[in-house]
């Protein structure tokens, strides 16, 4: 949607935003290994002028509010249009700056923190403190809420409930940075073993990631531009193949965790195994073994595989329509009824008296 600017002040704020676009898009390119805060300090001039033009755009629609100029007047059509523009500028780069704190890849990877090259040989080869990476996932988090935030700010804007489009792919970009959000929660629970919440916070990741990828579109963008509020399709993709993988691996590691879980309560109460009772009834007791009578049967049950008798379904295969099988079904029934034809016993001519018949 097109808009015309109506007031001298927010196209000079505007003029400000593309002059100031360039060199943060240069800064970033030329200083990729620069420190976060400093990259991050790059989008300042452009963080102020967003500002300055959605102030001016706001002083300019309540001046012809004052004037009680009609909605369907263009000027005011315009300045709605603008304010729209403006603010969805301003809050792409907030979101741009926080992705840069987070680090690279949107905080998808969590990596230990390599020791300084300046501490001696022997301090090298030390892991970092759980502590300080639970912190650094800390600060991820409330930066996810931050950008979680100021996205919603986005639907509060007066005239961007109106698009659907707009809003799915709003709902998209938003699922997107909630499910980093689950992701990082989870690797700090999974930091301090707790894999049972971790694969819950990963399951609710994948729901929100496969959200993700059904609401943003596959649309080419530069690569070396400034981060902002877009998505790309193949970052969404990425970070759902990663999550599906990670639930995988924290559903084995839970099964693992169940089993020493049981081998411990067993131990402790003198028992074999901590298994319900139903699934040991073929097992004899142990002399010296309690028998848990609390623990008989596990509820709700879980489903389970049961051998099949292949045997009926071969009798039956001659007897059955397949809907694949078209015509040898029908020579098929054709061959059997022939066969059970021929078995039938030939009844005899009664025959005379003297041999002959009758």
């Amino acid at each position: 949607m097109n808009a015309n600017i109506v007031d001298a002040s927010i196209g000079q704020a505007l003029a400000a935003v593309a002059s100031a676009e360039p060199q943060l898009n240069s800064y970033l390119k030329s200083n990729p290994s620069a420190p976060a805060r400093d990259r991050a300090g790059a989008y300042d001039e452009v963080l102020i002028a967003s500002q300055d033009a959605a102030d001016a755009t706001r002083r300019a629609i309540e001046e012809l509010e004052k004037e009680k100029v009609d909605e369907g007047d263009n000027r005011m059509q315009d300045l709605r249009v603008t304010n729209l523009s403006v603010n969805y500028a301003l809050v792409s780069w907030r979101v741009g700056r926080n992705r840069v704190l987070i680090g690279s890849e949107d905080g998808r990877l969590f990596e230990e923190k390599k020791p300084k090259s300046g501490k001696r040989a022997r301090d090298q080869h030390k892991s970092e403190p759980r502590g300080s990476q639970l912190a650094r996932l800390r600060e991820r988090v409330v930066l996810y809420d931050s950008t979680i935030q100021s996205i919603d700010s986005i639907k509060e804007l007066r005239g961007a409930m109106r698009d659907e489009s707009f809003v799915r792919e709003v709902d998209g970009k938003r699922a997107y940075f909630q499910a980093l959000r689950c992701l990082n929660i989870a690797i700090s629970h999974a930091l301090l073993s707790e894999h049972v919440n971790a694969l819950a916070l990963l399951a609710r990741a994948l729901e929100l990631a496969k959200q993700c990828s059904s609401s943003i579109p596959s649309t080419s963008s530069d690569s070396s531009s400034a981060p902002t509020l877009d998505i790309h399709k193949s970052q969404a993709d990425t970070l759902q193949t990663q999550l599906q993988q990670l639930v995988y691996r924290h559903q084995a590691l839970v099964d693992v965790q169940k089993f020493h879980d049981n081998a411990s309560i067993a131990a402790a109460k003198h028992m074999s195994t901590a298994a319900p009772l139903v699934q040991r009834l073929s097992d004899f007791p142990t002399p010296g073994v309690n028998v848990d009578l609390k623990n008989l049967v596990s509820y709700p049950p879980k489903l389970e595989p049961i051998p099949v008798k292949p045997l009926f379904f071969d009798v039956a295969w001659n007897y059955i329509d397949y809907p694949t099988s078209g015509k040898q079904a029908v020579e098929a029934k054709a061959a059997v009824s022939n066969v059970i034809a021929d078995e039938k016993p030939k009844e005899e001519k009664k025959k005379g008296w003297f041999g002959f018949g009758r």
